[in-house]
């Protein structure tokens, strides 16, 4: 977006609103966008015409937003694409089975040239991806890292960098109130647990007056989280902020929004639900990433040992996280 802009002479903001057709953009700053994409695309493309094809398996356990966010982009940048083909399963958090989701992986690694997984740790998913590694498939981690050191790389943001963003705003935005901030976290993903680790260990240095009230395993899902939330609600706590590290925002805006007490609200991944909230002023930040770049780098490692099979070693791309409020949208 930035090297659009700079080649367009216009704001990153303006570029965003062209591209995600928000409109409030002039038809002139409307053509030099467009204009500045074509060009700029103009070398992608050529260079796309001579690489060999690849494909692709994509396996994601997560909560609904992320999954539908994450499929429609793979259909919207690579539906058409004849150099790189897809293919996609997924499980919903609370209907993850271990043993189905690592013979999946398995299976599609004797077809496909790469593996991207967002996936929950777990001693199943470790055999698999150790399994699939020493047949020669690259496994690629999306979003959230795994424990084992065969697969090929992780390409995500700085989770713990993440935590130490949340943790900065709800102190600030306390002040020099004392109370308790809501961590609510939901199952066995990395990705969380680094956001948690970076978010204890700021708010523990730098803002004693805090403490931490854990609401845990949401299962990404917005009832249930609900219920945990309001249950705790109801039985007197008034937290200063809230921090969701997993998904289900809408249930905790909602127990917030019955409560009618002015609750900070941090949480994560900008999709649909999350920019309804912060339109609304439900949600105060959400701290997101550019999932775009992310699988475009996935593939890249992928192409890279199919062209290359012999030598590559491990790549870990940390992107630093995106903050989002309702002014930048």
């Amino acid at each position: 977006m930035l090297d659009i802009a700079n080649k367009a002479g216009v704001s990153t903001a303006t570029v965003d609103r062209v591209l995600n057709k928000r409109g409030g953009v002039s038809k002139r700053k409307v053509e030099l966008v467009h204009k500045a994409l074509n060009e700029l695309r103009a070398p992608e493309e050529v260079v796309s015409e001579t690489v060999s094809p690849i494909t692709v398996g994509l396996l994601v356990d997560s909560g609904t937003s992320f999954i539908e966010e994450l499929l429609e982009l793979v259909e919207r940048r690579y539906g058409d694409d004849p150099n790189v083909r897809f293919k996609c399963f997924t499980s919903h958090t609370k209907d993850f089975e271990p043993s189905v989701f690592s013979e999946q992986m398995i299976a599609w690694a004797r077809k496909y040239d790469g593996i991207i997984i967002a996936v929950r740790e777990h001693p199943a998913i470790t055999r698999a991806i150790e399994e699939i590694s020493e047949n020669g498939t690259p496994v690629i981690c999306l979003t959230t890292d795994q424990e084992s050191p065969k697969h090929l790389g992780y390409v995500g943001m700085d989770q713990i960098a993440a935590g130490l963003c949340a943790a900065q705003l709800l102190g600030k935005l306390s002040g020099d109130r004392s109370g308790e901030i809501f961590l609510a976290t939901s199952a066995h993903y990395r990705c969380q647990e680094g956001r948690e680790t970076g978010f204890r260990r700021l708010l523990r240095k730098e803002y004693p007056n805090l403490t931490i009230s854990e609401i845990i395993n949401s299962n990404d899902d917005a009832e249930t989280v609900y219920k945990l939330f309001k249950a705790r609600l109801n039985e007197g706590a008034k937290p200063l902020g809230v921090y969701n590290v997993a998904g289900g925002n809408t249930g905790i805006a909602k127990a917030i929004r019955e409560l009618g007490l002015p609750i900070a609200f941090i949480g994560h991944e900008l999709n649909e639900n999350s920019r309804r909230l912060l339109e609304n002023g439900q949600m105060d930040f959400v701290i997101t990433h550019d999932m775009e770049t992310e699988l475009k780098r996935c593939i890249k490692l992928i192409r890279r040992q199919k062209d290359f099979p012999d030598g590559n070693q491990p790549e870990y791309e940390l992107l630093p996280p995106v903050l989002k409020t309702r002014f930048n949208i």
